[in-house]
């Protein structure tokens, strides 16, 4: 591991606050435990499971208050399940499950919207009508409240209507692919397996001739992550890639270099999305 950080970038962090570090090779997967592959409808709901699982309790306060939820945790799985299960099927939006191989479990997923899916946040209630699933799915109007019950909707879907806003903000009407959410259940954090899920839309981007611009959100602390394979923080959150290279961050800085800099591209490990990072949604 000394090799992966030395050539590390260094970021600022707020007091009491962390930077994610490099996995250990020797804790990483073999290339045949693990499985990328597209998931499907019936995936919904073990997906649905780990957005539970691996989202932070304090992210979730905010957005299902808690004087709010069920006394079932399951009905929480099931609603969820059921509002993104009709974007399994949509075109331009894209599922990516990790499956490990020899238990045939479903390890790490990622949504990754793609560059011709129009900007509108899948997880807003609007999603139901706009993309049309509501009429597909025949729900009803009371259907669709029972679906969002237990939902703070200026948190849920006004916080997701505003990342559409800076996401708009940074690319307009440009075509590009989207990351909501990338998650590896805990047991499988700082395997390899985020890596391989942000990878898959990575060679996708990259094989188009300009490269296709790529955007996400993330936690302040995982900015060195995405800063490794090309990503340039647009802000606090949010992140633009295009193409591959590396941003260097404080480093560069201590040289007189400026805040940012570009460096050659370099296969440098980006599964530091573990433990705190990989299933978090910038709050």
């Amino acid at each position: 591991m000394g090799s992966q950080l030395k050539n590390f970038i260094r970021i600022p962090v707020a007091e009491g606050s962390f930077q994610t570090l490099p996995v250990d090779e020797e804790k990483r997967l073999a290339e045949s435990e693990i499985r990328i592959e597209r998931a499907e409808e019936k995936d919904a709901y073990r997906i649905a499971e780990g957005l539970y699982t691996c989202f932070r309790e304090a992210w979730w306060e905010k957005r299902e208050p808690l004087h709010l939820r069920p006394e079932n945790n399951e009905t929480r799985v099931e609603r969820m399940a059921k509002r993104i299960q009709p974007s399994f099927s949509q075109p331009g939006m894209h599922w990516i499950k990790a499956v490990h191989v020899p238990t045939s479990t479903i390890i790490g997923a990622a949504g990754w919207a793609g560059p011709t899916l129009p900007l509108h946040h899948i997880y807003r209630r609007s999603a139901m009508t706009f993309f049309g699933w509501q009429e597909k799915l025949g729900l009803s109007d009371s259907e669709i409240d029972d679906l969002f019950a237990h939902i703070d909707d200026e948190a849920w879907s006004g916080g997701f209507a505003k990342d559409d806003d800076a996401r708009r903000e940074v690319l307009g009407e440009e075509p590009h692919w989207y990351l909501a959410p990338l998650m590896t259940w805990p047991e499988w954090q700082g395997r390899g397996v985020a890596k391989k899920l942000l990878n898959w839309a990575i060679e996708q981007a990259d094989a188009q001739d300009p490269p296709t611009p790529m955007y996400l959100e993330s936690a302040p602390t995982a900015r060195a992550v995405y800063m490794h394979v090309g990503f340039e923080p647009q802000g606090e959150h949010n992140f633009l890639r295009r193409g591959p290279k590396v941003v260097r961050g404080s480093e560069a800085e201590e040289e007189g270099k400026g805040s940012y800099v570009e460096g050659k591209a370099e296969k440098v490990d980006v599964e530091t999305v573990a433990e705190e990072i990989e299933a978090n949604m910038a709050s």
